[in-house]
């Protein structure tokens, strides 16, 4: 096989790959009534609480206004709470509720993209693992 099969063949199978476990995450997330997005935000305001709103969008490299309507959509359902910043007040801080700690514990736990790769990387050994690994880490540097 030449180079060019090669690259055409692996680009199919990361493209597969990534889109069966988005298709995962997307249905996890529906079920705990939340987008992927508003997750990924959850779950960074849980780690990482008292993150400016600012810091967010730079952390998540997502734009400053998908990110403010997931917020929104976050403090609607009282996932998350907005509070002002007692050193500047013109900073909002961000923080997750007992019941967007609940959430993400139950996400974390039944996430079927998790679950299904946890699954399916059980074929292998941990050197392969580490190898995968190894090799992902490169490929996404020279990209």
């Amino acid at each position: 096989m030449d180079d060019h099969c090669h690259t055409a063949e692996v680009y199919r199978s990361f493209f597969s790959i990534a889109r069966q476990l988005k298709r995962l995450a997307h249905q996890s997330a529906a079920e705990s009534g939340l987008t992927v997005h508003q997750l990924d935000i959850l779950r960074l305001i849980r780690t990482a609480p008292r993150l400016t709103q600012k810091e967010v969008t730079e952390r998540l490299r997502m734009p400053k206004s998908r990110v403010s309507l997931h917020i929104d959509a976050l403090v609607d359902k009282e996932f998350a709470v907005r509070e002002t910043s007692p050193q500047d007040r013109r900073e909002t801080l961000l923080r997750s509720t007992p019941a967007g700690e609940t959430l993400c514990e139950h996400y974390d736990r039944d996430d079927l993209s998790r679950k299904a790769l946890a699954g399916a990387l059980r074929q292998f050994s941990p050197e392969e693992i580490e190898l995968l690994l190894t090799m992902h880490e490169r490929l996404l540097n020279e990209l």
